[in-house]
């Protein structure tokens, strides 16, 4: 690619464009109590650490960007998470990178989780009706990366009736619906939105209006019960964004999405039998074309296709002990080049030694073959908890993971200019061992009070050369990376009350992660904190509820500065992460009235104003003179106000 800067340039445009506009639905509510009350619907390890269920309404309630109900955002809120940064949907989980996280729709991966640079997720709230998040104790079905995993479970239609809501609001409107085909038998469920430059686009162009940027989503399911142990479904998500700019004559075009689709039948037996076929694909792709004022193009594909295949077995023979199976295969294709067949075969076992004392232990073999290459990883898993009493709970738990894909993502843009590519004869699978450790106490009052730590070790990471910026010569590659090894340490603190008018809750994280190759080719061989390295996060929620439907919440965050690389006076890097960022924090009000079928949600986002850096770019000098880093906000203080209604 010869020239990125116009892609910069265009889309810092666009989302300034956008930005000052934005207003969007608010429910802030705060995050109730997920009570796991069914382990065979949930497959939610009973020994298990760093692991929660989070429910459509926990979704819904929690504060988030202009309001909007957001899954990651959600996420970002809890510890040991991080949104990297301030105000965007990017998930870092314990020190690892964004793509070291396995995002799964209804079993299906998904490559690329943000809209608008990451301000928003992909996932739209009707949309979701659970999700799980594992950011330690990995059970043995999952597989493929290294990090951490957000199992998404997408609403189910209604059966009995039709439903459905629509969302009004300055950005973007968005709807859903939901019933039966067959009563009692068959019944679909619909959510889509969009943004209000889609509807513009021809007009923009008409006028030759220089820029503009728009997304969509549309998420479909539909279930069909064949009597009362089979079920039957097929779904369909696609989400994409668009951009165009001009300047001088040139035009910049880029899009790129999320496309998956998949059919899955599952058979549930009277004697704890349970049974679930899963069949499909997901692509991701990037598209970007350049036409200048001489009428000459260039056009330019990244991404990565998966078809999968998988079966999963699960034997229950009573409340005190599960077993599972499965086997998959999964066909990556990446673009521009490249090919590879991951296959995976794993088994577990959950135990209830004594009436306190719990046991999940597990084996996951997958095997990778790319270029005549063949890659195996054992990975072991195992998870032990013990209650001596009954308001406190101990959990202790090691997992080892197995990543044969690697993301290359460029230096100096946020854009998702990305290149998925396999593990090489050169470029080994990435590899954690994780070891965690947790106290719980939770008694029969409204408080509760969780602390987990964990260490991690991390081999095979990969980075840019210094001086590489973004890989123009794809057959070369594997000349322009480093591979080494890295570890994360941390220390996480969740308390709550949440029962009576009055709830909130407060995390805090206290983590490090760094990393080092051996080879001298990257920071002289020494370690050094890597760019998803902030060593402080506190989470703060207060919602209180009036009479008469009237609720109001305030969320407090803080997040330490990031580390940055900078280059020297003469280009230079004599190490990596030797900038910290300022800190980030903001303070956001929610005010909600529901009135029968209709809600007005009424907000503030970032209410003191705080100049958050949104985007950091470096600048080099003049003559070889010294540079500086340029800090942007684009999300100050932003009221919202927007109304919804149910049918």
């Amino acid at each position: 690619m010869k020239n990125f800067r116009p892609i910069v340039t265009a889309f810092l445009l666009a989302v300034s464009l956008n930005a000052a506009a934005q207003s969007k639905k608010d429910t802030t509510l705060v995050i109730k109590e997920s009570v796991i009350s069914d382990i065979r619907t949930s497959r939610i390890p009973k020994a298990g650490t760093g692991v929660i269920e989070i429910p459509e309404a926990m979704v819904k309630g929690t504060p988030a960007l202009l309001g909007e109900p957001d899954l990651m955002k959600t996420l970002q809120l809890l510890p040991g998470v991080q949104s990297g940064t301030e105000g965007f949907s990017g998930i870092y989980i314990r020190g690892g990178s964004p793509d070291e996280n396995l995002i799964l729709l209804d079993g299906i991966p998904l490559m690329s989780p943000g809209h608008m640079l990451g301000l928003f997720s992909v996932f739209q709230d009707e949309a979701v009706e659970k999700a799980i998040l594992y950011k330690g104790s990995f059970p043995a079905r999952y597989g493929g990366r290294v990090s951490g995993v957000i199992d998404v479970r997408s609403a189910e239609g209604n059966m009995k009736r039709i439903k459905g809501s629509i969302g009004i609001g300055v950005l973007s409107d968005k709807f859903h619906i939901d019933g039966p085909v067959l009563k009692g038998r068959s019944a679909f469920s619909v959510s889509g939105r969009g943004m209000h430059t889609l509807l513009t686009d021809g007009l923009l162009k008409a006028v030759s209006f220089p820029a503009n940027y728009y997304f969509d989503d549309l998420d479909a399911k539909v279930t069909h019960r064949i009597g009362e142990r089979d079920l039957i479904t097929c779904g369909y998500f696609t989400g994409k964004d668009h951009l165009y700019y001009k300047e001088d004559g040139d035009r910049t075009d880029i899009s790129w999405g999320n496309k998956a689709g998949y059919i899955k039948w599952k058979r549930i037996t009277g004697n704890g039998l349970e049974c679930e076929f899963t069949a499909g694909t997901s692509d991701y792709a990037m598209d970007t074309g350049f036409l200048s004022r001489d009428s000459t193009s260039e056009k330019y594909r990244t991404g990565m296709k998966d078809l999968v295949v998988r079966t999963d077995v699960t034997v229950g023979h009573h409340d005190s002990h599960e077993f599972s199976s499965g086997a998959g295969i999964t066909r990556h294709r990446f673009l521009p080049k490249g090919s590879g067949v991951e296959f995976s075969l794993y088994a577990e076992d959950e135990m209830d030694l004594r009436k306190s004392l719990k046991l999940n232990v597990g084996l996951r073999t997958s095997t990778f073959i790319s270029s005549g290459k063949v890659f195996l990883s054992p990975e072991p898993r195992v998870s032990f908890s013990w209650a001596p009493s009954g308001v406190m709970q101990m959990k202790v738990a090691y997992s080892r993971m197995s990543q044969y894909i690697h993301l290359l993502s460029p230096t100096l843009t946020t854009l998702p200019v990305d290149i998925w590519v396999p593990v090489t004869k050169k470029i080994r699978p990435v590899r954690t061992d994780q070891l965690n450790a947790g106290v719980v106490l939770e008694g029969k009052t409204a408080w509760s009070l969780s602390v987990e730590g964990y260490l991690k070790a991390m081999a095979n990471v990969v980075e840019y050369n210094d001086g590489i910026v973004f890989i123009e010569d794809f057959d070369t590659w594997e000349d322009q990376v480093s591979s080494g090894i890295g570890r994360s340490a941390g220390l996480e603190l969740l308390a709550r009350k949440h029962t009576g008018k009055t709830t909130g809750w407060i995390g805090y994280t206290l983590s490090r992660s760094e990393r080092r190759f051996p080879d001298g080719s990257i920071s002289g061989g020494h370690w050094y904190p890597c760019r998803y390295d902030s060593r402080h996060a506190i989470t703060a929620v207060l919602d209180h509820r009036f009479r008469d439907k009237w609720s109001a919440t305030i969320s407090w965050t803080y997040t330490s500065g990031g580390a940055m690389t900078l280059p020297s006076d003469d280009g230079s890097i004599p190490e990596r992460g030797n900038y910290r960022l300022p800190p980030s924090h903001r303070m956001d009000v929610g005010i909600r009235h529901a009135k029968g079928k209709g809600t007005w949600n009424f907000g503030i986002y970032n209410v003191y104003n705080r100049k958050n850096p949104n985007i950091v770019l470096y600048t080099s000098g003049e003559e070889d003179g010294p540079g500086s880093v340029k800090k942007v906000c684009i999300l100050p203080i932003i009221p919202s106000v927007s109304y919804s209604r149910v049918f």
